[in-house]
Protein backbone atom coordinates (compact mmCIF):
# COMPACT_ATOMS: atom_id res chain seq x y z
CA UNK A 1 0.00 0.00 0.00
CA UNK A 2 1.41 3.58 -1.02
CA UNK A 3 0.71 7.13 0.28
CA UNK A 4 0.46 10.37 -0.82
CA UNK A 5 0.61 13.45 1.06
CA UNK A 6 -1.19 16.17 -0.28
CA UNK A 7 -0.48 19.90 1.03
CA UNK A 8 -3.09 21.76 1.58
CA UNK A 9 -2.21 25.17 0.88
CA UNK A 10 -1.66 25.43 -2.42
CA UNK A 11 -2.38 22.07 -3.78
CA UNK A 12 -5.73 21.29 -3.48
CA UNK A 13 -7.39 24.68 -2.69
CA UNK A 14 -6.13 27.95 -3.76
CA UNK A 15 -5.39 29.72 -0.26
CA UNK A 16 -1.78 31.15 -1.03
CA UNK A 17 -3.34 34.46 -2.56
CA UNK A 18 -5.51 34.55 0.26
CA UNK A 19 -2.84 34.01 2.91
CA UNK A 20 -0.28 36.63 0.99
CA UNK A 21 -2.55 39.40 0.53
CA UNK A 22 -3.85 39.35 4.05
CA UNK A 23 -0.08 38.66 5.59
CA UNK A 24 1.30 41.80 3.25
CA UNK A 25 -1.06 44.17 4.41
CA UNK A 26 -0.76 43.47 8.01
CA UNK A 27 3.11 43.85 7.70
CA UNK A 28 2.47 47.01 5.99
CA UNK A 29 -0.07 48.49 8.53
CA UNK A 30 2.47 47.33 10.77
CA UNK A 31 5.06 49.38 8.79
CA UNK A 32 6.76 46.68 8.11
CA UNK A 33 8.68 46.13 4.46
CA UNK A 34 7.49 43.36 2.24
CA UNK A 35 7.13 42.59 -1.09
CA UNK A 36 4.53 40.07 -2.33
CA UNK A 37 6.82 38.23 -3.60
CA UNK A 38 8.71 37.81 -0.24
CA UNK A 39 5.88 37.09 1.28
CA UNK A 40 4.37 34.06 -1.39
CA UNK A 41 7.33 32.54 -1.08
CA UNK A 42 7.92 32.57 2.87
CA UNK A 43 4.52 30.27 3.31
CA UNK A 44 4.82 27.24 1.35
CA UNK A 45 6.00 24.57 3.93
CA UNK A 46 5.56 27.20 7.49
CA UNK A 47 3.15 27.93 9.67
CA UNK A 48 1.80 31.53 9.21
CA UNK A 49 3.76 32.23 12.72
CA UNK A 50 7.03 30.84 11.24
CA UNK A 51 6.37 33.32 7.93
CA UNK A 52 6.14 36.39 9.92
CA UNK A 53 9.57 35.09 11.85
CA UNK A 54 11.16 34.45 8.47
CA UNK A 55 9.62 38.12 7.18
CA UNK A 56 10.65 40.28 10.21
CA UNK A 57 13.16 38.57 12.21
CA UNK A 58 12.93 36.67 15.40
CA UNK A 59 14.32 39.90 17.79
CA UNK A 60 10.79 41.45 17.85
CA UNK A 61 8.42 38.82 19.29
CA UNK A 62 5.23 41.46 20.50
CA UNK A 63 5.62 42.41 16.29
CA UNK A 64 5.70 38.75 15.19
CA UNK A 65 2.70 38.26 17.24
CA UNK A 66 0.73 40.94 16.26
CA UNK A 67 0.72 40.48 12.76
CA UNK A 68 0.17 37.08 13.17
CA UNK A 69 -3.03 37.63 14.77
CA UNK A 70 -4.06 40.51 12.62
CA UNK A 71 -3.01 38.07 9.50
CA UNK A 72 -5.16 34.99 10.67
CA UNK A 73 -8.24 36.82 11.82
CA UNK A 74 -8.35 38.00 8.19
CA UNK A 75 -7.52 34.80 6.46
CA UNK A 76 -10.25 32.89 8.91
CA UNK A 77 -12.98 35.54 7.55
CA UNK A 78 -11.94 35.16 3.65
CA UNK A 79 -12.05 31.39 3.82
CA UNK A 80 -15.12 30.74 5.27
CA UNK A 81 -16.40 32.64 2.41
CA UNK A 82 -15.34 29.27 0.21
CA UNK A 83 -12.28 28.58 -1.60
CA UNK A 84 -11.60 27.07 -4.75
CA UNK A 85 -10.52 23.50 -5.54
CA UNK A 86 -7.55 22.75 -7.66
CA UNK A 87 -8.91 22.13 -11.15
CA UNK A 88 -9.67 18.21 -11.49
CA UNK A 89 -8.60 17.52 -7.84
CA UNK A 90 -11.56 15.73 -7.24
CA UNK A 91 -11.23 13.39 -9.90
CA UNK A 92 -7.85 12.58 -9.26
CA UNK A 93 -8.23 11.85 -5.33
CA UNK A 94 -11.07 9.70 -6.02
CA UNK A 95 -8.80 7.64 -8.70
CA UNK A 96 -6.14 7.60 -6.15
CA UNK A 97 -8.11 6.08 -3.59
CA UNK A 98 -9.22 3.49 -6.07
CA UNK A 99 -6.28 1.95 -6.10
CA UNK A 100 -5.85 1.94 -2.32
CA UNK A 101 -3.77 4.61 -1.57
CA UNK A 102 -3.78 5.94 1.37
CA UNK A 103 -4.49 10.25 0.76
CA UNK A 104 -3.14 12.42 3.60
CA UNK A 105 -3.46 16.15 4.18
CA UNK A 106 -0.86 17.87 5.37
CA UNK A 107 -2.16 21.95 6.04
CA UNK A 108 -0.15 25.21 7.00
CA UNK A 109 -2.97 26.17 7.75
CA UNK A 110 -4.78 25.81 11.20
CA UNK A 111 -7.10 22.99 12.19
CA UNK A 112 -10.67 25.77 11.81
CA UNK A 113 -10.14 26.52 8.62
CA UNK A 114 -9.20 23.69 6.86
CA UNK A 115 -11.94 21.44 8.78
CA UNK A 116 -14.19 24.35 7.54
CA UNK A 117 -13.15 24.34 3.67
CA UNK A 118 -12.97 20.32 3.39
CA UNK A 119 -16.88 20.01 4.98
CA UNK A 120 -17.82 23.30 2.04
CA UNK A 121 -16.55 20.89 -0.54
CA UNK A 122 -17.47 17.89 0.44
CA UNK A 123 -13.73 16.43 1.23
CA UNK A 124 -13.97 15.94 4.54
CA UNK A 125 -13.80 11.93 3.72
CA UNK A 126 -11.37 11.87 1.27
CA UNK A 127 -8.14 11.40 3.61
CA UNK A 128 -7.21 8.90 6.18
CA UNK A 129 -4.75 11.34 7.39
CA UNK A 130 -5.50 15.39 8.37
CA UNK A 131 -2.29 17.31 9.65
CA UNK A 132 -2.88 20.85 10.86
CA UNK A 133 -0.22 23.56 11.65
CA UNK A 134 -1.26 23.60 14.95
CA UNK A 135 -2.21 19.91 15.62
CA UNK A 136 -0.25 18.29 18.51
CA UNK A 137 2.01 16.55 19.06
CA UNK A 138 4.60 19.09 18.07
CA UNK A 139 8.32 17.58 17.42
CA UNK A 140 10.57 19.82 20.20
CA UNK A 141 12.81 22.35 18.53
CA UNK A 142 11.41 21.05 15.05
CA UNK A 143 9.94 23.39 12.64
CA UNK A 144 6.11 22.91 11.81
CA UNK A 145 6.57 21.04 8.44
CA UNK A 146 8.84 18.31 10.61
CA UNK A 147 6.63 18.04 13.02
CA UNK A 148 3.88 17.43 10.56
CA UNK A 149 5.57 14.61 8.90
CA UNK A 150 7.13 13.18 11.83
CA UNK A 151 3.49 12.88 13.10
CA UNK A 152 2.50 11.43 9.60
CA UNK A 153 5.37 9.09 9.39
CA UNK A 154 4.17 7.44 12.53
CA UNK A 155 0.35 7.38 11.88
CA UNK A 156 1.38 5.76 8.29
CA UNK A 157 3.57 3.17 9.87
CA UNK A 158 0.62 2.65 12.67
CA UNK A 159 -1.65 1.63 9.55
CA UNK A 160 0.81 -0.54 8.28
CA UNK A 161 1.44 1.16 5.16
CA UNK A 162 5.30 -0.16 4.01
CA UNK A 163 4.77 1.15 0.18
CA UNK A 164 6.16 4.26 -1.79
CA UNK A 165 5.27 7.59 -0.12
CA UNK A 166 5.29 10.83 -1.83
CA UNK A 167 4.40 14.09 -1.29
CA UNK A 168 3.26 16.84 -3.62
CA UNK A 169 4.21 20.53 -2.21
CA UNK A 170 4.91 24.11 -2.55
CA UNK A 171 7.88 25.16 -3.11
CA UNK A 172 11.88 24.28 -2.59
CA UNK A 173 11.34 24.59 1.44
CA UNK A 174 8.79 22.20 1.52
CA UNK A 175 10.10 20.24 -0.92
CA UNK A 176 13.71 19.92 0.77
CA UNK A 177 11.57 19.43 3.98
CA UNK A 178 9.70 16.52 2.64
CA UNK A 179 12.71 14.66 1.35
CA UNK A 180 13.70 13.22 5.10
CA UNK A 181 10.56 11.23 4.99
CA UNK A 182 9.18 10.34 1.80
CA UNK A 183 10.53 8.63 -1.09
CA UNK A 184 9.41 11.00 -3.61
CA UNK A 185 8.44 14.89 -3.69
CA UNK A 186 6.49 16.36 -6.86
CA UNK A 187 6.57 20.00 -6.99
CA UNK A 188 3.86 21.96 -8.02
CA UNK A 189 4.65 25.57 -9.40
CA UNK A 190 1.19 26.95 -9.41
CA UNK A 191 -2.72 25.77 -8.40
CA UNK A 192 -2.01 22.46 -9.61
CA UNK A 193 -1.29 19.16 -9.12
CA UNK A 194 1.87 18.22 -11.10
CA UNK A 195 1.71 16.74 -14.72
CA UNK A 196 4.02 14.30 -14.52
CA UNK A 197 2.51 12.41 -11.04
CA UNK A 198 0.40 10.10 -13.82
CA UNK A 199 3.50 8.41 -14.95
CA UNK A 200 4.04 7.47 -11.36
CA UNK A 201 0.10 6.35 -10.56
CA UNK A 202 -1.50 5.24 -13.34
Amino acid sequence: MSALILAFDGILVDTLDIRADALLASLISHGSPATRDAVRDALPGRSLFESVERLVGDTDQTLADLVTLQTQRAISARMAQGVALATNVRDWIEARRATGSRLVLRADSIRRDVDLVLEQTEMALAFSIVRCADDLPRTRGASSLGSAYTAITRRLDALGVSGPRTAFERGAYARDGALEYVSHVRVAHDFSLPSSDISLYP
